[in-house]
């Protein structure tokens, strides 16, 4: 399924190149392998979940985490000075014999003096170019963490009521809405520090939606054509500007971004109508200043989760990094907000303001190149209307990064 992607897209591609003559390649393409494998261990505390009033489930707090994937990439230099390439991303643990996609991401792109092109299964332009609070520790932090960025994240299963709520990513786009679906993405060259892009996105949904037959985040659907009426949004839009210049001795960053998708309500393959879903709204800016070591970036940003009413989340986020030789320290915040309009009273969540902040603070050490010892700390505190929204947990991690 994913090699059949990937070579109907370089049609995408061909068409960039078509009409300039002699495009031949001086070498083809040659695969190579990179990658990541982050281990943790973390030892801490997780407040019990609670559902119904008395029900609920406590937590062994103590855990191994580790996540990685491996990379294969390739590229040629045309003799145009256009360069063609592919990028592949097998994810690099164990999903306990599930039967889910071992693929991350998959897609070809190009790139020249006339910018750059993507096509395929990868992040849309906004969550490429964010430009916000950074971390020194890996798969943390607040973008888009492999560990900790749902609820109380290193804890509870059922993510203490608070997953789709509370937290978004740091860009427009994100992995709480089109994630990796299909997109084809334009990245402008730089024009006096400022670069722009565009991303678009056939269809995507949020869940599992077992009974579409088109390809989207999450869906498990086949490359297919797209029903209608199937409860899907459709005609994503992802539109994003970023600066990167220099005042004096200080380097200066900024980002901003918008994304939105129509919504096709209907009953599809005998699935119900939802409606509590419609256009999808989103946008983000963020902004980083640097200078001798110190780099200090912050952002905001707001989501409709693709839902009718009093369902939008509102996030803010600051941290501040410094890195000296091998050692890299930063501390921040991130804060999300919304009155979760959706819930239904009486089970898990409950209807009203829900705020999860989550403060971390940490270290890394550069034992050589593509190693990394990292320790650091992270606190998830949530308020809401019922046990569950209000669950706090924290821990400490300490682990390794590698990259390949």
């Amino acid at each position: 399924m994913h090699r059949n992607l990937i070579l109907g897209s370089t049609a995408v591609v061909a068409a960039c190149l078509a009409a300039t003559p002699e495009a031949a390649a001086a070498d083809p393409i040659t695969l190579r392998l990179g990658g990541y494998m982050m281990s943790y261990i973390t030892l801490g505390k997780i407040d019990r979940d609670v559902v119904g009033g008395t029900n609920g489930t406590s937590y062994e707090p103590e855990t191994f985490r580790y996540e990685g994937e491996i990379w294969f990439m390739g590229e040629t230099k045309l003799d145009n000075g256009t360069t063609i390439g592919v990028r592949v991303e097998l994810e690099a643990w164990s999903q306990g014999g599930s039967a889910a996609d071992q693929m991350d991401e998959e897609y070809v792109y190009a790139f020249g003096n006339w910018g750059r092109i993507e096509f395929g299964g990868t992040n849309a332009a906004s969550y490429k170019t964010v430009v916000s609070s950074l971390s020194a520790i890996p798969g943390w932090g607040f973008q888009d963490p492999t560990f900790s960025n749902k609820g109380s994240g290193f804890s509870s299963a059922n993510n203490g009521g608070r997953d789709r709520g509370t937290n978004s990513g740091m860009g427009a786009s994100n992995s709480s809405n089109a994630g990796d679906a299909t997109v084809l993405s334009y990245f402008t060259p730089r024009f006096g520090g400022f670069q722009f892009a565009f991303s678009y996105v056939p269809s995507f949904a949020v869940g599992g939606n077992t009974t579409a037959t088109c390809s989207f985040r999450g869906g498990g659907g086949n490359f297919n054509n797209c029903p209608r009426d199937a409860n899907t949004w459709n005609n994503g839009i992802d539109v994003s500007a970023n600066y990167a210049g220099q005042l004096g001795d200080v380097a200066v960053k900024l980002t901003g971004g918008y994304m939105t998708a129509s919504f096709d309500r209907g009953t599809a393959n005998s699935v119900a109508a939802d409606s509590a879903s419609g256009r999808w709204k989103s946008w983000a800016a963020g902004a980083q200043l640097g200078y001798a070591g110190f780099a200090l970036g912050g952002g905001l940003g707001r989501d409709n989760n693709g839902l009718f009413g009093s369902n939008t989340t509102r996030w803010y986020t600051a941290a501040l990094l410094y890195e000296t030789g091998p050692w890299r320290m930063s501390v921040g915040w991130w804060g999300g907000r919304n009155n979760d309009g959706n819930a239904v009273p009486g089970t898990q969540n409950a209807p009203g303001k829900d705020r999860m902040d989550i403060f971390e603070a940490g270290a890394s050490y550069q034992l050589s190149r593509g190693i990394k010892l990292v320790g650091g700390i992270n606190y998830v505190m949530g308020a809401g209307q019922s046990k569950s929204e209000k669950a706090d947990a924290w821990a400490f991690m300490f682990g390794t990064d590698l990259r390949f």
